[in-house]
């Protein structure tokens, strides 16, 4: 399902004292079964533009086009609740808004809001435990009796039970320790290499170089770039002007240029940088 806006302005309170503008003539395309990631410093609107992909906000200005869905300022809420299904949206600590009793009524909530007999909806529940590595064993089980990090697991698994094409995540990995960051992740990537489209808000921008394809930069509510990792961490000038940082490899990558390293584009993962250097180690892979 791709994702179009087309000069898309949203004024917060727009009648009011207090309007400010949450984007400013925004202008992109995310093509189906993409990954991207979408940066910024704090308050820069990221938020605010992804509330507008599964229709939480609708625009003051402009036109999205989400599959064959246009959304305008006139839309009527009442239509846009098929489209909440095929957007899926994982807010930052999503743990913190499960409610069932159990775990399984909490992740066949979704699909039951949206249309879905219990026993179907029950069914998928438990697929999506295992999903999410949790055991089907735990189904009955309070969501509050979890650590944090199988809360967490438990709410996203909530919101693939209603099976999105498009999944939107907000820092999803946010507190979780190393090994629990790694699995969601390589879950994200291999739910985007099965068909759907990813789109996730990170401060970590190692996360944004290993994974996305595209990157969207916003900065005081406007989009200032729309390209690949590669191009945009090389860019040290514009990331400066940003306030955003390069991944860890990149940094390291200029640190070993100042002591007389080549390369021919500046190395933005692990992979890359360790394939670089190899050959001005006099080392190989074996």
């Amino acid at each position: 399902m791709a994702i179009t806006f087309e000069h898309v302005t949203h004024i917060y309170q727009p009648d009011g004292p207090l309007a400010y503008q949450g984007l400013t003539d925004v202008s992109f395309t995310i093509d189906k079964g993409s990954f991207t990631a979408i940066i910024g410093q704090t308050g820069s609107g990221k938020s605010t533009l992804v509330q507008h992909m599964n229709a939480l906000l609708k625009p003051t200005k402009g036109i999205i086009k989400i599959g064959n869905r246009t959304i305008t300022p006139e839309t009527k809420n009442k239509h846009l609740k098929p489209l909440r299904q095929k957007v899926g949206m994982v807010f930052q600590f999503p743990e913190q808004q499960l409610f069932a009793e159990t775990i399984l009524d909490d992740i066949s909530f979704g699909p039951q809001n949206f249309g879905m007999d219990e026993t179907t909806a029950h069914k998928i529940a438990l697929q999506m435990l295992e999903l999410v590595h949790l055991p089907t064993s735990i189904a009955e089980k309070s969501p509050f009796d979890l650590s944090g990090g199988q809360m967490r697991r438990v709410a996203i698994a909530g919101v693939l039970a209603s099976q999105p094409e498009v999944l939107i995540l907000d820092e999803p990995t946010a507190g979780l320790d190393p090994r629990g960051h790694k699995e969601l992740m390589d879950l994200f990537a291999q739910l985007n290499q099965e068909g759907t489209t990813i789109i996730l808000i990170s401060h970590q921008m190692e996360d944004v170089a290993q994974y996305a394809q595209q990157v969207l930069v916003m900065d005081q509510a406007r989009l200032v770039s729309d390209d690949t990792p590669q191009v945009i961490f090389n860019d040290a000038e514009f990331l400066n002007k940003h306030n955003l940082l390069q991944p860890e490899s990149t940094q390291f990558a200029r640190e070993l240029e100042r002591k007389g390293f080549k390369f021919s584009s500046l190395p933005i993962t692990e992979e890359q940088l360790v394939k670089q250097l190899l050959p001005q180690l006099g080392g190989s892979h074996g």
